[in-house]
């Protein structure tokens, strides 16, 4: 099993491969990982804070998405903006943490969901994803191409979405594809 050292962003909201994602950056030890990252071409990892939880890595949960940056500007207030897009889901082994706070992570790569094309039993939750999008213009311009074509693509934008527990969504993250999640959607989003 191949292991990678990410520098950790821990967030109440999660990202999943081929989502996209604005942050505000306002520490400076983010505004490091930013500059480190994009000097090193190698993005960094986005991993949901549980409230709820004491695991290993404190309020950190395990499963995270490394990203990396596709867009920089200056917000109003004169911080850092960026777009990330997610790229590759991966498990915590161990967390170290630098002097300025910045949480590092060895971390190992799971396999992102395979695509599956969705069926004509399935393609109204795709419908209902793009109402989202429609109605919020701002999650709607971080996507030029959406691939609601693809039911993986589009379940993970849902777990994105969704106000699911951190337990919820790490349980379904776990899971080798997206039929887990299609099946809570359904239940969630009946016809």
């Amino acid at each position: 099993m191949q292991t990678t050292q990410l520098a950790l962003l821990p967030l109440t909201s999660h990202i999943l491969p081929h989502g996209r994602l604005p942050l505000r950056i306002i520490e400076e030890r983010y505004i490091r990982m930013i500059k480190d990252s994009a000097k090193a071409m190698n993005g960094f990892g986005v991993v949901m804070i549980d409230p709820n939880q004491t695991g290993p890595f404190g309020r950190i949960s395990t499963i995270g998405t490394h990203v990396e940056t596709i867009d920089f500007y200056t917000l109003d207030d004169g911080f850092l903006g960026i777009n990330v897009e997610g790229r590759q889901r991966f498990i915590i082994d161990d967390i170290t943490t630098e002097a300025d706070g910045l949480k590092m992570a060895k971390v190992h790569y799971i396999t992102n969901w395979p695509d599956q094309k969705i069926t004509s039993e399935d393609i109204y939750l795709a419908e209902k994803l793009e109402e989202i999008y429609v109605q919020h213009a701002d999650i709607n311009q971080l996507y030029a191409l959406k691939q609601m074509t693809n039911i993986s693509w589009v379940s993970q934008r849902w777990i994105e979405l969704l106000p699911l527990s951190v337990t919820e969504k790490q349980l379904l993250l776990q899971q080798p594809d997206c039929n887990s999640t299609v099946a809570i959607l359904k239940k969630l989003m009946p016809i």
